[in-house]
C-alpha cells in the first residue's frame, strides 16, 4: 500500500509539472511576438504597402504610395486639414488573438481609433485584420485580412 501511494504521488507531481511547463512554454511562445520593425504588407486585393512600428508606440504606413509618418503627419481633409497629427498603436499580446489599436491623435488628444487583431504566422510574418466600424474582429477569417512580412 505504501509503494502504491508513492507511485500515485510521483504520478501526480509529474502531471502537475507537465501542466506547468506547458503553460509557461505557451506563455513564452506567445510573448515572443515582436511587432517593432519594418514590414511589407499585402492585402486581399494584392495591393502592397509598408508599415513601421517603433518601440515608443508610433506607426508609420504607406498605402497606395502615400506615406503617413506616425510621429509627424499632416492631416488631409476635414476640420483639421493641414494640421499636424500623430498615429500610434497599442498592442495586447496577452489576448488571443492578439489585439491591436491604431490611435489618431491631435494635440495629445485621441481623435479616433481603429480596432484590429493579429495572428502571428512565424517570427517574420503575421496576419492582421482591422475593422473600420468601431468593433474589434473576432477572427482572422475575413476577405480583408492583410499579410505583413518583416523587411528589417
Amino acid at each position: 500500500m505504501n509503494s502504491y501511494l508513492k507511485i500515485k504521488q510521483t504520478f501526480l507531481k509529474s502531471v502537475i509539472a507537465f501542466i506547468l511547463i506547458a503553460c509557461f512554454q505557451a506563455k513564452a511562445q506567445k510573448s515572443q511576438f515582436n511587432i517593432v520593425g519594418s514590414w511589407e504588407s499585402i492585402d486581399y486585393w494584392k495591393s502592397k504597402g509598408k508599415a513601421g512600428f517603433t518601440k515608443d508606440g508610433y506607426v508609420s504606413i504607406t498605402i497606395n504610395g502615400e506615406e503617413i509618418d506616425g510621429k509627424n503627419f499632416i492631416i488631409h481633409g476635414g476640420p483639421n486639414n493641414g494640421q499636424k497629427g500623430e498615429l500610434k498603436y497599442k498592442i495586447d499580446i496577452d489576448k488571443t488573438p492578439i489585439e491591436i489599436d491604431f490611435i489618431a491623435l491631435k494635440d495629445n488628444q485621441e481623435k479616433g481609433r481603429l480596432l484590429g487583431i493579429i495572428v502571428p504566422v512565424n517570427d517574420s510574418k503575421f496576419l492582421m485584420l482591422i475593422n473600420m466600424n468601431g468593433k474589434r474582429p473576432d477572427s482572422i477569417d475575413h476577405d480583408e485580412t492583410m499579410t505583413l512580412t518583416k523587411i528589417e
